[in-house]
């Protein structure tokens, strides 16, 4: 597949994500919030899959009462009431919103930086159980494996 193919299969996967975001509006939305250690707080990845990010790039997340979203390199997500509320219990379960949305927007610069974000999304939207160690955040999918790791966005 060359490069170009490649790129186009990608934004592809992200227009396709925003789509379906659009269409599950109002689906599964939870009443439960999220626990207050959760609430308020701002984080950068540090570990995608056991890989650090490339460099230069960085990918946040940050968590409010009702909504969680955050900035990639290139693109922004997020997941509020209209797309669906996140859940985080105190025991540490996670359930994010089915409709997780993406901006489309193409970036070539670092090479691979297109493949990073649709793999941290992919990741994201698997989570399944959260902890807060050592002060840092650790998110699990439902293996109970370690898939992401932040640290607090100074």
């Amino acid at each position: 597949m060359t490069r170009p193919e490649r790129t186009i299969l990608i934004l592809s996967v992200l227009v396709t994500m925003s789509i379906i975001s659009a269409c599950q509006s109002g689906k599964g939305v939870e009443e439960a919030g999220a626990p207050a250690k959760l609430v308020g707080t701002e984080w950068t990845v540090t570990s995608l899959r056991g890989s650090s990010l490339i460099e230069d790039t960085e990918i946040t997340l940050y968590f409010e009462e009702t909504y969680l979203g955050g900035r990639m390199t290139c693109n922004q997500y997020g997941g509020g009431p209209d797309s669906g509320r996140y859940t985080a219990t105190e025991d540490g379960a996670l359930t994010l919103p089915g409709g997780l949305a993406v901006t489309v927007q193409l970036c070539s610069e670092p090479e691979g930086i297109m493949e990073q974000e649709a793999t941290y999304i992919e990741t994201l939207r698997d989570a399944a159980a959260y902890r807060i160690f050592d002060g840092r955040l650790e998110i699990a999918d439902a293996r109970g494996e370690t898939v992401l790791v932040f640290e607090p966005k100074e």
